[in-house]
């Protein structure tokens, strides 16, 4: 396999870089897997002070670089939109979580880096959540990524189902979003609590089949995967 650069973002971003030069590191088109991790505060971790100890990430952290003097987003939607496209958030109508009724999402001119690898020769997967874009059209499959898999709105959505003033016929019923580039995606399963205990498990193992078959291949690939477990709702098996 290639070396891979592994970064894990929410307040905290960890890299990790192997190789003697950085150079000869980037001529190689390395593997990246970007690990959003939902909800994640600075302190939730034994590298920066938390009392829960974090053992594998402190030493993941310890193994490669940290950054830890930057500006981040206070919200999923611009957060995710600066990560995609590298730009403003509200540059790109993107600054806050869209509210019911009003226009979500990247539009589909802007050019993101899963648009970026891939034009570079690079394999591209999205698994887990992605909240810049609900409908069609601007779902990851249709920003760069071959593969996606996940939720297409905010992780809050697994409670609308177990709420008594829920109706389907004012808010869409949440579900698992599938596809694949040059196809529109599809809703697949359901999205409710008792499936958003699972969905990092099945977000983990998808991206592992990932990784491995295009090692395999000896294509370059960008994974980026969207934890959801620190967010509510909570609840059902996990």
């Amino acid at each position: 396999m290639k070396r891979t650069a592994v970064c894990l973002s929410v307040l905290v971003t960890f890299a990790t870089i192997a190789g003697s030069h950085s150079v000869a590191f980037a001529a190689e088109k390395p593997n990246i897997v970007y690990v959003l991790v939902d909800n994640w505060g600075w302190g939730d971790i034994s590298v920066q002070g938390s009392t829960i100890q974090t053992s594998r990430i402190d030493t993941f952290a310890a193994e490669g670089i940290r950054f830890t003097n930057f500006n981040v987003q206070n919200q999923c939607t611009p957060t995710r939109a600066a990560l995609m496209t590298g730009r403003l958030p509200i540059r790109s109508g993107t600054q806050k979580v869209a509210a019911p009724g009003e226009p979500d999402g990247l539009s589909p001119w802007e050019y993101t880096i899963a648009e970026l690898l891939s034009d570079s020769g690079y394999a591209t997967a999205l698994y887990g959540k992605w909240h810049i874009g609900s409908k069609p059209g601007r779902l990851p499959n249709d920003q760069g990524f071959d593969v996606f898999w996940g939720i297409n709105e905010g992780s809050n959505a697994a409670s609308y189902t177990s709420t008594a003033q829920f109706d389907p016929a004012v808010a869409e019923v949440p579900h698992f979003w599938q596809g694949v580039k040059g196809k529109p995606a599809v809703p697949t399963e359901l999205y409710d609590i008792k499936a958003k205990a699972l969905f990092d498990s099945r977000i983990t193992a998808k991206t592992t089949n990932f990784i491995k078959a295009n090692a395999k291949m000896g294509t370059p690939f960008f994974a980026y995967v969207g934890f959801t477990h620190f967010h509510p709702p909570w609840g059902g098996a996990s």
